[in-house]
């Protein structure tokens, strides 16, 4: 993996978590200062819901978005294989009706050796 993809990873990892503690800190200023608690209970209750929330999350996408967009790219590389094999094929044969038809005409007008040269240059050497 190339190091520019593990890096986009980790600042999107770092931003989703900031995203998720900062709607946890809105709904936690609204809502939990009317619980009954001590400062250290606040604070313990506010990251295990910070926490519970991010794992939660992480969970449902991987069980459900990560397993479709998974098969999705798979089978899209199965289709831009065959497509790619298909379009070597028609080059091929294209190829092949190409040389066919253009090799026809001068398959007989190849010129021949002159009759003689090689023998006379082969008897002198091969002859004692």
């Amino acid at each position: 993996m190339a190091a520019i993809d593990r890096d986009t990873k980790l600042v999107m990892t770092i931003m989703y978590v900031g995203a998720m503690a900062g709607m946890n800190v809105y709904f936690y200023s609204v809502y939990g200062t009317d619980l009954p608690f001590s400062a250290l209970t606040h604070a313990v209750l506010f990251s295990l819901i910070t926490i519970g929330i991010i794992m939660m999350q992480k969970s449902l996408f991987d069980m459900v978005v990560n397993e479709r967009l998974e098969m999705w790219l798979l089978n899209r590389r199965i289709d831009m294989y065959w497509e790619k094999r298909k379009r070597d094929e028609s080059q091929r044969a294209k190829i092949r009706e190409s040389m066919k038809s253009n090799m026809s005409p001068y398959t007989n007008n190849f010129i021949q050796p002159a009759s003689g040269y090689g023998e006379e240059v082969n008897e002198g050497f091969l002859k004692p």
